[in-house]
């Protein structure tokens, strides 16, 4: 009779955290999106580092907005879907290159313009006041531990 070999599984970690999707309802700059925001909350959001994704053609960077809430101790984050700027590293000779200068954070959600996370395990996105006029009702969106910005979001964090 044959002996088979168990291996120990070590646990994986698979866990997810609530992002919300922000949708703008016409263009605006960021600089007078964040204005508004500003104006409507008792915290305020200002730039951040912005987070680079490096690929093989291009680095491309997405901008970010960071605020602290001192009534709830949450840290509050709004990321861009869509890269703000990139830098190309090579040249692509191919005809058809998977990467290009523009890159999405959210590839299946490219009408989502901000990502909003929480430093909070359990998200509560409604202590936010968003301008009514310009920015559609928040989105909930659960993001798997496999994911690459689930990856970047907690590396960034």
């Amino acid at each position: 009779m044959k002996i088979k070999k168990q291996y120990l599984k070590l646990e994986e970690d698979l866990t997810e955290i609530n992002i919300a999707l922000i949708r703008l309802a016409k263009p605006i700059p960021e600089h007078e999106l964040f204005f508004f925001i500003n104006d409507i909350n008792t915290f305020k959001f200002s730039r951040t580092e912005d987070i680079q994704v490096k690929g093989y053609y291009f680095d491309h960077y997405f901008s970010r907005y960071q605020a602290y809430d001192h009534s709830s101790k949450n840290c509050f984050s709004f990321i861009s879907n869509k890269s703000v700027s990139s830098v190309e590293k090579r040249v692509s000779n191919q005809l058809f290159s998977d990467e290009s200068n523009i890159k999405f954070l959210l590839h299946l959600h490219q009408d989502v313009d901000y990502i909003l996370t929480n430093s909070d395990m359990f998200a509560e996105f409604s202590l936010i006041l968003l301008p009514e006029n310009l920015v559609f009702q928040i989105q909930e969106y659960p993001l798997s531990s496999q994911e690459e910005l689930y990856q970047l979001i907690q590396y960034y964090e």
